[in-house]
């Protein structure tokens, strides 16, 4: 032994400080273990192997608690256990940097008498906290009989059909079925997040919608429950899907099967006070064991309850919003990520489902953690689901929307759904909306402001892709960190990984973005898609009214008299903002606004004559334009000339205004005068098919719609004419022309 080995090695009962520990390189480290613990490498093997992963000081207190790393070596699960315990005790001393672990400390670590007013007060705050836990206790033991009574009554139900592969079948099956709601008590006995509160349902109690997904999940967790070689399921998601109410559900199956289940719905409660909020979780656990839950009770320390977990078996850890422990966001990021380890750390000694919502860093952990099994799930209600939740909504206004608008806008995201409702009303311009479309819009700018021109263009074709339902670009896992994981997805069909996104919010406010950006986003072949949409008209919409800007923008628009030639291009935030500063060339403007309700563009074209009279002003020819695939479109116009006197008035000091409202349109073709009707000017309203856009637009348009007739053939037709009519009933005036 060397003399810097001897000097670790001396000692043997005692334990070093971390500052000792952490200057260690790792033969130090492994002589120490052997002198202090010689029974964790009973054999030579185990020693070479530990050796051979040449973990030092610094590394072994920094993985205390975390079972995985230890794994990794490929060391016996058993000498796994005893390092992480090992590593665990020295790091205890984080909060007691000038003593050793091997020294007792007195009192309360400040030297206190036990007769102090400090340590009476104390005692007192014990003793209270112990009257709670044993209200908490009672609370737990009727809240479980009641959820397991519920699940029971479900399983027992004469119009069960489910076949028996699970245990509890008719309670799976109507667990699974959107057609149900359930108002069930919340298997967690302490404050209930908010997420699951819902008006006029009782304090304690939640209200849960079959979701078609919980059998379908409830498989993937039996997969990772029966494995040898998966410790943990992950759910892993974009926001607003519902995951919290599917591990809810999970949960109360599991207790009413008698399972230990340690349930933690809100993991941003264990950055107040994580030791008291796992022990009212472990307390429903235990709730039939009277000798563990005065145990519970005792638990003090985070180390302590990590104990008690090592030698438990068969318990089930259900841990929601992990994320919130992860998130760059968090005040105190270092201790936030000291409890991500610490509910690992415990949840390793049974199996454990997590929730997580979607983002960059999460999806590089679960690539990192092999022994976990994740679970993906994106965007809203499946086409069941959603028309079932028309169902249990059909007495909400709809405020002049229609529902296919309702469904695009927010992707059917039960969170969404739910934010969009206001006063009993739909609306779609509510704050959430707004926020999202903000958000994703910064992450395309963060984008093109701080990486290379590949990785733009390639950021640009993988949102292209999952706008259009296409194949993402090779590669993808090379990149995550230029995927905004919030809204966009891709899924693994057909031997290739698809491209989507999570609600039409979101993608007309980037695709918006990428317009102005980058003036080779939109493409011809943008279309190629276009018969998966065929039925979702505000998709249709949406994906046409790009390609004829694309196209008036990169050929023009004969229309207008500005034919086989590009246009400048300039976005505004509102019509005051437009500057008509460039003579005798075509602009095509465009609202920065989604979802602007007059237009989708305007053409302007300044003429100046080359002889003028005294007094004559230059001309201004205004094309104010709407893209279309609706029967119906009055309301922008008349929107638009409402707005026109206003914003005109300043233009006519400088210019004479010729004014063109024009409507692109599948296949009308017509040009109506319209006489001066005060506030409204004298114009022309000229309808304009897209063959005279572009030729190529219109084959691949009517390409697509005859396909789609094909494959779904005379019915739908009928369904939509059937759907249309109800729509109109409801609507109270057009917000939109797609």
């Amino acid at each position: 032994m060397n003399a810097s080995n001897q000097e670790a090695g001396q000692g043997q009962k005692r334990t070093p400080t971390i500052q000792e520990m952490e200057s260690w390189n790792h033969e130090q480290l492994l002589e120490w273990i052997k002198q202090t613990q010689p029974n964790i490498f009973r054999n030579d093997k185990n020693t070479l192997t530990f050796e051979a992963a040449e973990i030092d000081g610094s590394v072994f207190l920094g993985n205390a608690k975390n079972l995985d790393f230890f794994e990794q070596t490929h060391l016996p699960l058993g000498v796994c256990w005893k390092l992480t315990s090992l590593a665990g005790e020295v790091s205890k001393q984080k909060d007691q940097p000038n003593q050793t672990a091997g020294r007792k400390r007195k009192g309360d670590e400040t030297g206190i008498s036990e007769e102090s007013p400090i340590s009476k007060r104390r005692q007192k705050d014990k003793e209270k906290e112990k009257v709670i836990l044993t209200q908490l206790a009672t609370e737990a033991n009727k809240r479980r009989k009641a959820i397991k009574d519920i699940i029971t009554q479900m399983n027992n139900s004469p119009d069960q059909h489910s076949d028996s592969v699970n245990p509890l079948p008719g309670a799976v099956d109507k667990l699974s079925d959107p057609t149900l709601n359930h108002i069930l008590d919340f298997p967690f006995i302490g404050t209930i997040p908010e997420r699951f509160k819902e008006p006029d349902i009782a304090e304690g109690k939640w209200l849960y919608m079959g979701r078609t997904m919980f059998k379908n999940f409830l498989h993937e967790v039996k997969k990772v429950r029966e494995s040898d070689v998966y410790r943990r399921c992950w759910l892993y998601g974009t926001k607003g899907f519902g995951k919290s109410h599917l591990l809810a559900a999970l949960v109360c199956y599991f207790v009413a099967q008698d399972e230990r289940v340690v349930y933690l719905p809100d993991c941003r409660c264990l950055l107040d006070k994580p030791v008291s909020y796992v022990k009212t979780a472990m307390l429903f656990a235990w709730v039939d064991d009277f000798t563990t839950q005065k145990k519970i009770m005792a638990l003090n320390t985070e180390d302590q309850i990590w104990k008690f977990f090592r030698y438990k078996q068969n318990v089930i850890f259900v841990v929601d919003q992990m994320n919130a422990l992860m998130s760059d966001s968090i005040p105190n990021r270092k201790m936030a990520l000291t409890l991500y380890d610490w509910v690992i750390g415990f949840a390793s000694s049974g199996k454990a489902i997590l929730s997580c919502s979607a983002n960059c860093t999460d999806l590089e952990v679960f690539t990192d953690q092999t022994p976990s099994h994740v679970v993906r799930v994106y965007g809203g209600f499946s086409e069941t689901e959603m028309e079932q939740w028309w169902k249990q909504h059909k007495d909400i206004d709809m405020g002049g929307y229609s529902r296919n608008e309702v469904e695009d806008v927010t992707g059917c995201i039960p969170l969404l759904l739910n934010h969009c409702i206001v006063n009993r009303k739909f609306d779609l311009t509510v704050p959430k909306l707004i926020e999202i479309s903000n958000e994703s819009v910064a992450f395309a700018q963060r984008i093109k402001s701080t990486t290379t021109k590949f990785d733009w263009e390639w950021y640009c074709d993988y949102v292209k892709a999952c706008i259009s339902n296409e194949p993402v670009p090779l590669g993808w896992t090379g990149h995550i960190e230029l995927i905004d994981h919030r809204y966009f997805y891709q899924r693994y069909q057909d031997h290739d990984y698809i491209g989507g996104y999570t609600c039409g919010i979101v993608r007309d406010a980037v695709a918006n973005r990428l317009l102005e950006l980058d003036t080779k986003f939109i493409k011809i072949n943008f279309l190629t898609s276009l018969s998966d949409f065929i039925d979702n008209r505000p998709v249709v919409g949406f994906m046409m009214e790009y390609a004829v800007l694309a196209s008036i923008r990169s050929q023009g628009l004969k229309a207008c008299g500005a034919g086989n030639e590009g246009m400048n291009f300039r976005f505004f935030t509102s019509q005051r903002d437009i500057q008509f500063d460039i003579r005798d060339q075509p602009v095509l403007y465009r609202p920065r606004q989604i979802n602007y309700e007059t237009i989708d563009g305007m053409i302007g074209f300044v003429k100046i004559p080359k002889r003028t009279a005294k007094g004559e002003k230059p001309k201004l020819f205004l094309f104010p334009l709407q893209i279309t695939v609706a029967q119906n479109h009055l309301k922008p116009h008349q929107r638009f000339l409402d707005e026109y006197r206003q914003w005109a008035d300043q233009q006519l000091l400088t210019f004479d205004i010729e004014l063109e409202f024009l409507w692109i349109t599948p296949n009308k073709r017509d040009v109506k005068q319209r006489p001066a009707y005060s506030p409204w000017p004298r114009h022309k309203e000229r309808c304009i098919p897209f063959s005279e856009v572009s030729t190529d637009i219109w084959i691949k348009y009517q390409e697509e719609v005859e396909e789609a007739k094909e494959e779904k053939g005379d019915d739908k037709e009928e369904e939509e004419k059937a759907e249309k009519e109800v729509e109109e009933d409801q609507r109270s005036g057009t917000h939109s022309t797609v």
